[in-house]
């Protein structure tokens, strides 16, 4: 991942491009290397590198603001409230982030000019990057609030020799210019209870900030590496104080396809069952085709033994009209269209099975009554040259099953 940190005030339209301290970090959080360089020169480096960029202290202020709800929508709600006398702007000139809840059970707020926040997502967009996350810098330092009263050491930042980080457990942490250091402590230790008036020094002593023993308690601390906890913090999958929300939530944060994903995975199921389904019905489809084509061939070779398939239902179409050379070789053609002529003049006699052989015909017929087959026996035994011979007959619910047997006179 890519963690750089923006300008205060950034110009898209500068001749010279910005340079910008950056650092990149693996997976586990570790340090691999850093520099200073513009947007555009990282961005042909690092393409293929997540972007997380750091708003400075200088341009962010962090409250805490005592908000009685819990929900989310509510909090945010209640923000603009909350600060508004804390504000010196028109509160549409600001934007405002509400983050989480502290141990104190008052909420974090993050406020910045709305002007800075389209110049810094500008100018990552002039150099073709989509932003993932933009914390605020002071935010990272959040670990580092001693058990009372202030802690104060050097500004781990690059850059910021002239500034001191103070953190404490009743605020967020700030980055202070070290000539407003002195005069800010004492306001700030005017704050406190007298027994919370200890302070914590690192890289500092009570002469270098302008105090006496009269004014705190003071006490010693073991550095931190404060840096590399801050980018560690800065890498972490979800920050909760994140300045991409509200109205830039979807510009650089999030691009527009992720909002559609349930939308598009549902469509991706849909369209896999409608596949499925459709590639179960062609199989279905296809098995069934073979079948019958088998049953015809079966059929084909059973009714005209001595003949060479080729398509047989053509063929079976050619003889029935007497027009194939092999019906009028061997005769049956023109016997099966007298049996079906008989058959199906009426209309009422439906043909479950039947077989051919040049010198005979067996069917099997549904009829409603026996007098629609004594009907079909008469006609077949007026044919000329046709000898009839009923094989059986039964009667149930669905009518009377007959099975005949035609043969030509002299076979």
């Amino acid at each position: 991942m890519l963690i750089v940190l923006l300008p205060e005030a950034p110009e898209v339209q500068d001749l010279e491009p910005t340079r910008l301290h950056w650092w990149r970090t693996s997976r586990e959080g570790a340090l691999l290397e850093s520099g200073q360089d513009d947007l555009e020169t990282l961005r042909a480096r690092f393409a293929g590198e997540r972007l997380r960029a750091l708003a400075p202290a200088a341009a962010v202020n962090l409250y805490r603001v005592a908000i009685p709800v819990r929900r989310s929508a509510a909090v945010r709600a209640a923000l603009p409230f909350a600060l508004e006398d804390q504000l010196g702007q028109e509160l549409e000139e600001l934007h405002l982030v509400a983050g989480p809840r502290r141990a104190d059970g008052r909420f974090v707020a993050a406020v910045t000019e709305r002007q800075r926040m389209e110049a810094w997502l500008q100018l990552c967009q002039a150099a073709g990057w989509r932003l993932d996350a933009l914390l605020p810098q002071a935010s990272l330092h959040d670990d580092l609030a001693p058990a009372a009263g202030l802690r104060v050491q050097p500004s781990p930042w690059p850059g910021e020799s002239d500034q001191a980080l103070v953190s404490s457990t009743d605020q967020e942490p700030v980055l202070i210019e070290q000539g407003l250091l002195g005069f800010w402590l004492r306001q700030r230790l005017a704050q406190l209870d007298e027994e919370q008036r200890i302070v914590e020094l690192e890289g500092y002593t009570l002469a270098d900030l302008g105090l006496s023993e009269t004014d705190c308690e003071v006490r010693q601390s073991e550095p931190v590496p404060a840096l590399e906890a801050a980018l560690r913090c800065a890498q972490q999958p979800t920050r909760a104080l994140n300045l991409l929300c509200g109205a830039y939530a979807s510009g650089m944060a999030t691009p527009p396809w992720r909002k559609l994903r349930p939308v598009m995975i549902a469509a991706g199921v849909l369209l896999a069952v409608v596949v499925g389904q459709q590639m179960l019905e062609g199989i279905a489809l296809s098995n069934e085709r073979d079948r019958l084509q088998a049953q015809i061939e079966q059929v084909f070779d059973s009714t005209l033994p001595k003949s060479r398939r080729v398509d047989p239902v053509t063929q079976f179409r050619q003889v029935l009209e007497g027009g194939g050379a092999q019906a009028s070789q061997n005769g049956t053609g023109s016997l099966l269209y007298e049996v079906l002529a008989a058959v199906r003049e009426d209309g009422k006699g439906d043909i479950r099975q039947f077989r051919a052989t040049p010198t005979e015909v067996e069917l099997e017929l549904q009829l409603p009554s026996f007098a629609e087959l004594e009907s079909i026996r008469g006609k077949l035994a007026a044919g000329p040259g046709l000898n009839e011979t009923l094989q059986g007959a039964d009667s149930g619910s669905e009518g009377v099953t007959a099975r005949l047997r035609i043969q030509r006179d002299g076979s």
